[in-house]
């Protein structure tokens, strides 16, 4: 049992030991200039108080940011937080999660992952089962570690075909796709829709934990939460958080659209390495690949410096698999040389 819940290490941990992480999706162009700038102007009198507007002043960046209401959001650490919160106050056995999944949920909810003959993508049939299956759903899309990016209309119809049930989309990596705004469900009709929103992958700030949960039905949002903590947030956190997403545009659209060559420029190095089975994408900033040496090909490239995700059976993954994020520019050289080590092992 021990070993199908070997989750491995999430990207970004520190004991990797590497000089260049590509098993983070972090942007790797951050953090957002505007929020080091925000975080270098705070003075004294900023952190003297408790941070009594800090989930107010989040909420309502958020809300000018998606054209929401602000009322309809609930501040929080990240979608961490809320994923959490979820695995406390609502009940195990009434979760269906897709797999493959991201580690948080299958953590959150031990046991409850879902999957339709064996399927290894994330896919409305699947959706539509799990929602049949479970009165919580939980998926990311843009899809963590896939990469797949499910359509937004077909998401809300789904939801609409199963009133009872609650569908939970994390928006985490929304941001990095061609059109964040036309592909995200947040401010739909739909009132068991649940949308998750961080900034902490886009922006380049995983040490800022800020986010909102976003839904129409504000007694559903009080179930699958619970009781939030007096003065739960940083007023620190989010002063960077806001600036990040207030002030942020031109560096977001600038940012995007390198991430997009760099993601481009992976999927066309790795498409014919042997061992590996690409299913490239252009909707984020990563790729994901099957491999059945994954753990190898990742100890190779850490004994280069470089850090590479493994996904397991343990996130439903059969066999092992890679998501790798793109490196930047400066960075593909190193990249291709640790991949040549991989071709000759």
């Amino acid at each position: 049992m021990s070993a199908i819940l070997d989750f491995g290490a999430q990207g970004g941990d520190p004991a990797r030991g590497v000089r260049m992480d590509l098993s983070t999706c972090v942007n790797r162009y951050g953090p957002a200039p505007a929020a080091v700038a925000a975080l270098h102007a705070i003075e004294p009198q900023d952190i003297l108080l408790h941070p009594y507007d800090a989930a107010a002043r989040l909420k309502d960046v958020y809300a000018w940011a998606t054209g929401v209401e602000p009322d309809d959001l609930i501040a929080g650490r990240g979608a961490s937080e809320f994923i959490w919160a979820m695995g406390r106050e609502v009940d195990h056995a009434t979760a269906a999660i897709p797999m493959p999944g991201y580690t948080d949920y299958l953590k959150a909810f031990p046991g409850r992952g879902f999957t339709m003959n064996g399927e290894q993508f994330p896919s409305l049939e699947q959706v539509d089962g799990a929602l049949t299956r479970g009165k919580l759903v939980i998926l990311s899309n843009p899809h963590n570690p896939t990469g797949v990016l499910l359509d937004r209309d077909a998401l809300v119809a789904m939801a609409a075909r199963h009133p009872e049930s609650t569908l939970v989309i994390d928006e985490s990596y929304i941001n990095f796709t061609p059109d964040p705004a036309g592909m995200s469900v947040i401010g739909c009709d739909q009132p068991n829709v649940v949308v998750l929103r961080s900034t902490s992958k886009f922006y380049g700030i995983a040490a800022v934990r800020a986010g909102v949960a976003w839904c129409r039905d504000h007694e559903r949002q009080s179930r699958l939460f619970g009781r939030q903590e007096n003065w739960g947030l940083s007023g620190v956190d989010v002063t960077v958080a806001v600036a990040a997403v207030r002030e942020g545009w031109d560096w977001a659209d600038d940012t995007r659209s390198r991430m997009h060559d760099d993601n481009r420029w992976l999927a066309e190095t790795l498409a014919d390495v042997p061992g590996l089975d690409l299913r490239a994408n252009s909707n984020v900033h990563f790729q994901y690949a099957f491999c059945e040496r994954a753990r190898r090909f990742a100890e190779i490239m850490r004994s280069h410096g470089i850090g590479v995700r493994v996904l397991s059976r343990a996130h439903g993954v059969i066999p092992d698999a890679l998501r790798i994020v793109a490196p930047r520019a400066d960075e593909r050289e190193p990249f291709a040389a640790a991949l040549e080590s991989v071709l000759s092992d």
